[in-house]
């Protein structure tokens, strides 16, 4: 019965069944993510919402019900499920999937988008059959034009990196500057590893991109010219990532580096590994900006359910290979690599 369960879960949202607990763990990640999205029809006739509190509840329900029933999957997610929870109710608003107000939850417009033969849904009703990779709903189609691209649809990065950067180098001054002691450098060369600043700034003509001030960072631009160091703002906009609630988020200056990056061509490659269970292992090099991550997360499972907010899984995961084109057209077409294992 429980085999017969997930089994037909699996097959309704095309997860591809393996050995072990790797595609259980994946069927229950994404039944979970269907059922938190269901919720938001949940309001009675007279209201049109639910409460962000009901969302969260109806995931860990359902994730709690599954483990329940799969005790063998559960060492794979994190005993306090609060995090993981919390990521996927953050993967969701993020992405669109609902209108917030005031606690609120109100059911986005039904959208579609996509490349080939692949769609992309969002704000559909829960009854509309669906595959699913990761949290993200998709389909299978014969037609090979769509309303919009899913740059449109999830609001991605149109521009290519190096003409963004042209953009944003275009505005304010270059003005001689002298280093605080606060101030931090972004690092141009790998090994990112050992994080994307350091201490010290590059003596190069080529603009990089430096950081200081306490409790708000101001961004800018920097140059070494004529034995001294100059510095041209950021506008604040361009570097603040206006999808965070709450603390301030800086997240949009990845999209500034990573074109710092490109014109240095040390940008790192998107590394790709196809698997014989019809998905393929994605490997970045480099942290994407905030959209291009919302919109990695949503079509994509983790590797390590274990979640939380000092471990968000952002740099690999696994996709479907039906979605996977809809990913890698879109980060091409503006300037990233694949290398494809």
């Amino acid at each position: 019965m429980k085999d017969q369960l997930i089994s037909e879960i699996s097959k309704q949202l095309n997860i591809a069944e393996t050995a072990g607990t790797e595609s259980l763990c994946k069927a229950i990640y994404s039944a979970t993510g269907k059922m938190a999205l269901a919720s938001i029809w949940d309001h009675p006739e007279d209201e049109k919402f639910v409460s962000i509190q009901h969302f969260k509840k109806r995931a860990a329900q359902g994730l709690d019900a599954y483990l329940s029933i799969y005790p063998k999957a559960a060492h794979r997610f994190p005993s306090n499920r609060s995090g993981i929870i919390e990521d996927i109710y953050e993967t969701y608003r993020r992405n669109g999937f609902f209108y917030h107000s005031s606690h609120r939850l109100y059911p986005a417009a039904p959208s579609t988008g996509g490349t080939g033969q692949c769609s992309l849904y969002r704000g559909v009703p829960p009854e509309k059959p669906c595959y699913m990779s990761g949290l993200g709903l998709y389909g299978v189609t014969k037609a090979a034009e769509h309303g919009q691209s899913a740059a449109e649809m999830f609001e991605l990065q149109k521009q290519p990196l190096s003409d963004y950067l042209q953009e944003v180098l275009a505005s304010n001054d270059w003005n001689e500057v002298e280093w605080p002691e606060d101030a931090e450098f972004l690092r141009l060369k790998p090994p990112f590893s050992r994080g994307y600043w350091q201490e010290k700034p590059d003596k190069v003509e080529m603009p990089s991109m430096a950081r200081y001030g306490t409790p708000n960072k101001l961004y800018v631009f920097y140059r070494w010219l004529n034995g001294h160091f100059e510095q041209k703002s950021i506008p604040s906009w361009r570097v603040d990532d206006f999808r965070t609630i709450g603390q301030p988020g800086y997240g949009e200056y990845r999209r500034i580096a990573c074109g710092l990056l490109e014109a240095a061509q040390k940008l790192p490659p998107v590394v790709v590994k196809f698997a014989s269970n019809y998905t393929v292992s994605i490997k970045l090099g480099y942290r994407l900006p905030p959209a291009e991550e919302d919109f990695f997360k949503l079509y994509s499972w983790p590797i390590n359910f274990d979640i939380t907010q000092k471990t968000p899984q952002v740099f690999q995961r696994e996709m479907s290979e039906i979605v996977y084109p809809v990913f890698k057209q879109h980060l091409e077409s503006i300037g990233y690599r694949f290398v494809e294992e």
